[in-house]
């Protein structure tokens, strides 16, 4: 029996481009706000509390909101002899300003961390705000299947006239709607998408299908004696989640905390065991693992690829290398 996908429909609200400021500090009233601010000739997501810092027009953020779900550094629990001591993050948090790949991101990092008591604490305590975006030549969300905003988004401005339809598809988002701020419509929305012409696009499903096939495609060793091994891609990309757990231990061994922190496959030391074995010990392996995990197995195991097409790898990789011709070569095109 084949399964019918549903159809949310949603009436869009309004509201005028001189008002949100005003929406702005009604939920900075409530929340730690991030959003994109300029830095340099750069833009970042960083801690606001004033409107007039905030940046709305914009192609990308150097780095992506996953650093506020998952820290580069947190201690998961402290320890005194027998006693453990644990404590949830409480911080209320709304993400503000953010693009489709970026949500759509946070939408496949639940599938992976929604058990996790630290990642679903700041999850149950997040407001996602999210808004149009102006995509550039590098970017391929279409291709991942990302373009289509996830119904995780709390509030979704989508530029219109002189101002910004909102649509929401969450409870909470639907109660800030509820502002006088906003005024109702009778325009219905299904779903909400990012309208462009993408670069260069490719077929993911071909991309999953043909990787282990080209498991000794020559690309891998062509590309991988261009790769720095830097791990600039997996720090940009805002679904690369690996980590590392260690136990600190203070003058007395009794005493000490356990503390998750980032780390990357890309580095030699990733992929060491036990008794010192390390199964990828080439770079090329390493290279060659980051994509038949994006493609494959987190397809296989999630349905999606563990990428957004949001393009940060291709822009600040200091090689030059662009994921998107690599998948084209092993038969994406």
């Amino acid at each position: 029996m084949s399964r019918v996908k549903k159809v949310i429909t949603v009436l869009a609200k309004e509201i005028k481009k001189e008002d949100l400021k005003r929406f702005f500090e009604e939920i900075a009233s409530d929340y730690t706000v991030i959003a994109p601010v300029r830095k340099g000739e750069d833009i970042v997501y960083a801690e606001v509390e004033i409107f007039d810092d905030v940046v709305l027009e914009y192609t990308t953020t150097i780095t992506p909101v996953k650093k506020f779900l998952l820290p580069y550094k947190e201690t998961m629990f402290s320890f005194e002899k027998e006693k453990i001591r644990e404590k949830l993050p409480e911080e209320n948090i709304a993400l503000f300003g953010l693009h489709i790949c970026d949500i759509n991101a946070i939408a496949r990092l639940d599938r992976v961390f929604w058990n996790d008591p630290y990642y679903r604490a700041r999850r149950d305590n997040l407001l996602i705000v999210g808004i149009t975006c102006k995509p550039s030549e590098k970017c391929f969300c279409k291709s991942v299947n990302a373009h289509i905003l996830a119904p995780v988004c709390d509030v979704f401005l989508r530029a219109h006239g002189n101002g910004y339809q909102a649509v929401s598809f969450t409870e909470t988002g639907r109660k800030k709607l509820n502002s006088f701020l906003f005024t109702q419509t009778q325009t219905e929305i299904r779903e909400i998408k990012a309208e462009y012409e993408e670069g260069k696009h490719l077929d993911v499903h071909k991309v999953s299908e043909n990787l282990l096939r080209n498991y000794e495609n020559p690309v891998w060793e062509e590309t991988a004696k261009k790769c720095l091994g830097c791990t600039n891609c997996t720090v940009v990309c805002p679904l690369c989640y690996c980590y590392d757990v260690v136990d600190n231990t203070h003058v007395k061994p009794e005493e000490g905390e356990r503390v998750r922190c980032w780390d990357s496959c890309f580095l030699l030391n990733f992929a060491r065991v036990a008794g010192g074995h390390n199964f990828r010990k080439d770079l090329k392996s390493r290279y060659r693992n980051v994509y038949t995990h994006k493609f494959r197995t987190f397809v296989d195991e999630f349905g999606v690829p563990a990428c957004v097409g949001c393009g940060r790898c291709v822009t600040y990789c200091p090689a030059g290398i662009d994921m998107r011709e690599t998948l084209t070569r092993v038969g994406g095109a």
